[in-house]
């Protein structure tokens, strides 16, 4: 035996699931998808180079 409230609170997760997943496929629509060009790649592989503070304050020539 259901309850209103428990009925209530079913409707309201199906409504809930429907706008997620409309959301989920609005955002698919407007933002499209591409493919990372090499330079792009390469930049994500590569190790960083880390300045130290001094290096910093030359090229700010502080």
């Amino acid at each position: 035996m259901e309850t209103e409230t428990f009925n209530e609170l079913k409707m309201i997760r199906a409504d809930l699931d429907m706008l997620t997943n409309l959301y989920s496929k609005l955002v698919e629509m407007l933002i499209q998808k591409e493919e990372p060009e090499d330079e792009d790649l390469k930049a994500i592989r590569s190790r960083d180079n880390i300045s130290s503070e001094s290096e910093l304050l030359k090229v700010l020539n502080a």
